[in-house]
């Protein structure tokens, strides 16, 4: 994950059904606060249901489904907020914080741009903007935004994306500058090296961010994140023995980290341990319900099986979440075609040439835009 703010609870407003429908919004902030989700979700539908417009009910039932990690319920209900209150920086922040985790940085990025310009010394929201920036491919306007908050600021937050920034607009010298700096900032020694190592890895500089990570769990081996972190660096340099041991210490550490049973069970399919891979998959689909790569690898991992009946639905199901990825409609074709279904197959294949046709035209018009210096 990359540096986030917290999501913001929202405040109420005034009730025009009275002091009791008041008491009913108290107790759901309540309880959500007291991690009682059930009871807050029935609190603020009961208060939507009697005033539609409410600001508050409607934000925390945002913050609700972003806890619960239901991603699209979340925006729904932020964008429905912000119809009602268009410039409202607490719903915009949460909104785009929802785009931000699932890695839809051209959806956060305007909604955090607009809160900057209201409020240009908003540091949270510089700092989910620079984010954006950087991770969009634009890391010299991230740096402009976060130089200014560098000296004045004692968030280690700032250090690691300007860190991130500098190593991906090849500032090396730079970014040693931030990262001597980080490491020698008030954060502790095992903090320091773990948001190095997560630096590293954001610009896919893995062997760096192995030695990072690998500092931290020497130095404290129940740091929060340090294996499943490790984990996560090693699988991307294909030392798949070593992240598999990393996660399940990341579980043996946490058992409800989310992001440790997904890597893990991807992992153990993409390495042909099918069956080892989906119980993994299967409790993490379960916080991740709008994921649309855990019922792939699932989809996957049933139709190396030889299960092709059990694969469709799933596959069907991340082709209905991210009906752009191309690899999901090839293995839907695949299973179709195992299940007998023949016409079936031919339109997922039919909508993956379509995908690519896609992809080509937009290179092929990016190749006749005017170069800069160029006539």
């Amino acid at each position: 994950m990359k540096w986030f703010v917290s999501l913001l609870l929202v405040s109420g407003m005034l009730f025009a059904g009275g002091s009791s429908l008041e008491a009913v919004f108290n107790q759901a902030v309540q309880a959500l606060n007291a991690v009682d989700y059930a009871a807050a979700e029935k609190g603020f539908q009961q208060v939507l249901r009697a005033n539609p417009r409410h600001i508050g009910a409607m934000g925390n039932l945002g913050v609700l489904y972003s806890r619960t990690n239901r991603p699209g319920k979340a925006i729904s209900i932020y964008e429905r907020a912000l119809q009602t209150s268009p410039r409202d920086k607490g719903l915009l922040l949460n909104l785009g914080l929802v785009y931000l985790k699932q890695e839809y940085y051209d959806r956060a990025m305007p909604l955090f741009a607009q809160v900057v310009k209201s409020d240009p010394a908003n540091a949270p929201a510089r700092k989910l903007l620079a984010t954006c920036m950087i991770y969009m491919g634009d890391p010299q306007k991230a740096i402009a935004l976060l130089e200014p908050l560098r000296s004045a600021s004692q968030d280690v937050g700032i250090l690691y994306l300007l860190g991130v920034a500098y190593t991906k607009s090849k500032q090396p010298e730079q970014a040693k500058q931030v990262f001597a700096e980080l490491l020698g900032s008030a954060a502790s020694p095992a903090q320091a090296n773990f948001l190095l190592g997560k630096a590293y890895y954001d610009a896919a500089h893995f062997e760096s961010a192995a030695d990072s990570l690998l500092q931290v769990v020497q130095a404290d081996p129940h740091f929060p994140g340090a294996h499943r972190e490790l984990g996560k660096v090693y699988i991307s340099q294909r030392k798949n023995d070593e992240a598999v041991h990393e996660l399940q210490a990341a579980l043996q550490e946490k058992p409800d980290d989310t992001d440790a049973k997904y890597f893990l069970g991807a992992l153990l399919v993409q390495t042909d341990r099918f069956a080892e891979g989906v119980p993994y998959l299967e409790a993490a689909g379960k916080e991740m319900p709008d994921s649309w790569a855990v019922p792939y690898y699932l989809g996957k991992a049933q139709l190396k099986m030889g299960n092709a009946d059990r694969a469709v639905p799933l596959l069907r199901h991340a082709a209905e979440v991210s009906p752009k990825e191309v690899s999901v409609y090839y293995l839907l074709a695949r299973a179709l075609q195992s299940t007998g279904q023949p016409e079936k197959a031919k339109a997922a294949l039919a909508h993956v040439r379509a995908l690519h046709g896609r992809a080509l035209e937009r290179e092929e018009e990016a190749l006749s835009r005017p170069v800069a210096g160029t006539r």
